[in-house]
């Protein structure tokens, strides 16, 4: 797989995701296509911020198939403070769930920041599963992510994550919580480029849909500390509160 996802991975992932929605779309076994479109006061990315402590407006299109395939591309401004003419990030995916109780998902993701340096492109693979409980009110997830060139980095590097989501008896508001780690090879070697180590990241969420408009407000932190805490700005990663609206096409 290292072999193949090299520099040239955009433009695989792209012809495979293209080829795969071309595969459903001709075959009938098609969900979709949708897209969502959010706006959110800080592009929050693993508690550090990737548009400068700013808002973002970010679209997600994607279409999936009857048997569990997807295949999609998210997109969103973003802000490293023109450290390599930077101005937008474009994540191409594609990946596979299966499963009733326990639903698994593996995929992967190639993220790229068009006009900027190619440095900064990176792919990740990850795995994961998620327990619905039997009301269909909760629901808990742990995902595991690799990379082999982490966040452009000729080094390897882990993330760790679990999540959980819980609906309130009252007013339809949803409740989620979130814990990752990242890790590896990557954040240890290379601290003093990229400003990160390893670290812990974590938010505390509340979201309610009105209509076909969702709301979401999160209160995001990380146990960075010392030299590697931002409180303001670019690379923002100490505690702080995100809201964000969005809404997915086609409305039902």
């Amino acid at each position: 797989l290292e072999a193949i996802l090299t520099r040239g991975t955009c433009m695989k992932i792209a012809t495979v995701s293209l080829a795969i929605a071309g595969l459903l779309i001709s075959s009938g076994a098609m969900a979709g296509p949708e897209a969502t479109i959010t706006g959110i006061s800080d592009y929050d990315f693993r508690g550090v911020s990737q548009s400068g402590d700013d808002p973002a407006l970010q679209v997600d299109a994607n279409v999936s198939g009857e048997t569990g395939w997807y295949v999609g591309l998210w997109g969103s401004n973003v802000d490293f403070d023109n450290c390599c003419d930077e101005d937008f990030e474009l994540d191409w995916y594609a990946g596979f769930t299966a499963g009733e109780t326990v639903e698994w998902d593996f995929g992967v993701v190639y993220y790229s920041y068009p006009g900027a340096s190619d440095d900064l492109n990176y792919t990740e693979v990850f795995l994961g599963g998620t327990y619905a409980g039997a009301d269909d009110k909760w629901d808990f997830g742990i995902k595991q992510w690799y990379s082999w060139e982490w966040f452009g980095y000729d080094d390897y590097g882990y993330y760790t994550e679990a999540n959980f989501n819980y609906t309130l008896p009252w007013w339809e508001i949803g409740v989620t919580a979130h814990y990752g780690y990242t890790w590896g090879d990557g954040p240890d070697d290379n601290s003093a480029d990229s400003g990160l180590e390893e670290y812990s990241d974590y938010w505390i969420g509340l979201n309610r849909s009105f209509g076909p408009i969702d709301t979401e407000i999160r209160w995001v932190d990380t146990d960075l500390d010392d030299e590697f805490e931002v409180d303001s700005g670019v690379g923002r990663n100490d505690d702080r509160f995100i809201f964000s609206i969005s809404t997915t096409f086609p409305w039902e």
